[in-house]
């Protein structure tokens, strides 16, 4: 049951990975911030509810679960897309990923501080491998300092720690398919009103655009979401939050086959240091479990 929970996550961050090629693609499309965020949520939203349909699954849900799933979806995933994307505009790309890739430690905190999770000395320091692993794969440059984007990038982080934890808490009473289902249909209300306030939502996009689209709202949403909530419901919010720092590294291996980008020692050093400390935790995880 744990090693599903583990490989629900690993597909996961494999889902998440493609997020940044498909959003390359889209902006050499003409595609704004907004209408990139908002038809991924609309078309995730709607192939989730359909695989609900399909598998005889109810999306009703009774009204304060209800209120909390899309309050979970706009304040805490919807808003979290934002500030992210928000952030790139005033930091570097890598700079801005190591910002928002502070969430494994901020739930692990968190979930320790509501006894959700026991602080465990491994489980420490396979945050610490992985993220220092993080730091080699982004090839942090820090000639792009600002204030405002560190602020946007950690509050990205923030938002998201909140959203894994408590969303945690509401899987055990409800699917992790319908909750998925709220929590993209609610972003996608956030993001179209953002993009209405700022008069950005633009669909007159060539096919290649629509095909990133596409891209985006299936592997980096429905995948990524839908197999961060299975995996986080067996293996709990801080482990599944620490598996997924792969995530940049099949982000590089994918900006290698598929944008040409070359792989520096570094970055092959760093993923090691990232799969090492994935292992860690593991075998801890197992060892603890043993024992008790």
């Amino acid at each position: 049951m744990r090693w599903t929970g583990v490989l629900a996550v690993l597909a996961s961050a494999a889902g998440f990975a493609t997020v940044a090629i498909f959003i390359k693609y889209a902006y050499e499309a003409g595609a704004s911030t907004f209408t990139i965020l908002t038809v991924r949520f609309s078309l995730a939203a709607l192939l989730l509810a359909a695989a609900a349909a399909w598998r005889k699954m109810t999306l009703r849900l009774p009204g304060k679960r209800l209120r909390h799933l899309l309050v979970l979806g706009a304040f805490g995933y919807g808003l979290m897309a934002i500030l992210f994307a928000a952030s790139l505009r005033h930091v570097s790309a890598s700079i801005g990923a190591l910002l928002l890739y502070a969430y494994p430690a901020l739930v692990t905190l968190i979930a320790a501080a509501l006894g959700d999770e026991k602080m465990q000395r491994q489980k420490a320091l396979s945050l610490l491998i992985c993220f220092i692993g993080l730091g080699f794969v982004l090839g942090i440059s820090f000639q792009q300092l600002s204030g405002l984007g560190i602020a946007l990038g950690l509050a990205s982080a923030l938002v998201y720690a909140a959203y894994i934890v408590f969303s945690n808490r509401l899987l055990k009473e409800i699917p992790a398919l319908v909750a998925a289902t709220y929590v993209c249909g609610a972003a996608a209300l956030l993001c179209a009103l953002g993009g209405l306030l700022s008069d950005s939502l633009a669909f007159e996009l060539p096919l290649s655009g629509w095909l990133a689209l596409a891209g985006i709202a299936f592997f980096g949403t429905v995948v990524g979401v839908l197999g961060f909530l299975l995996g986080m419901n067996r293996v709990g919010p801080a482990n599944a939050s620490i598996i997924s720092m792969i995530e940049p590294v099949i982000t590089v291996l994918l900006s290698a086959l598929l944008l040409g980008d070359r792989l520096s020692l570094p970055q092959l050093s760093g993923g090691s240091l990232i799969l090492l400390g994935i292992v860690l935790l593991q075998l801890g995880t197992a060892r603890a479990k043993k024992a008790a």
